[in-house]
């Protein structure tokens, strides 16, 4: 029984130490922080014709999509998943009454990855805007009011 807790306690010591190490490093000048590889920098901006490529996605994606209507998307931010550092975006609507949100990932001017949003993709804290490039602009029949009578 001894000789078992002396291996505890020089493994609770090796440990001990180790963390001492980390911290003694991390809090030496240029070694708190690690260097980000060229994938791992968000590009300095965001691609203007992504709302495109994001519209092409889910019309393909899609295949009943005259029963979803009020399409609003968020910001575009740099994540890390499982395909890697993308962007990634995240897709509002009404399918039947409901509220959906898909979320799209975009790496090097392609969609890598969409799903319906899950916890993660944290799409619930986003800010939304209209989605024109899916719905298209909206006009005066497309939200109830009479066109123009000719």
């Amino acid at each position: 029984m001894a000789w078992v807790l002396g291996e505890c306690a020089t493994t609770s010591w090796q440990r001990a130490a180790g963390a001492a190490l980390l911290l003694a490093l991390e809090l030496l000048p240029g070694c708190g922080e690690l260097a980000l590889t060229k994938e791992d920098t968000p590009p300095s901006t965001v691609d203007q014709a992504y709302d495109q490529l994001v519209a092409s996605y889910l019309r393909k994606e899609f295949k009943n999509r005259g029963s979803y209507d009020t399409f609003d998307i968020s910001g575009y931010r740099w994540v890390h998943s499982i395909k890697g550092w993308s962007w990634l975006t995240c897709v509002r609507f009404r399918d039947r009454g409901h509220q959906r949100t898909y979320a799209v990932f975009i790496k090097d001017g392609a969609v890598v990855d969409g799903r319906f949003s899950v916890q993660t993709d944290a799409c619930e804290t986003q800010s939304y805007s209209s989605f024109d490039a899916l719905m298209g602009p909206a006009s005066p029949t497309s939200i109830g009011a009479q066109g123009p009578l000719y």
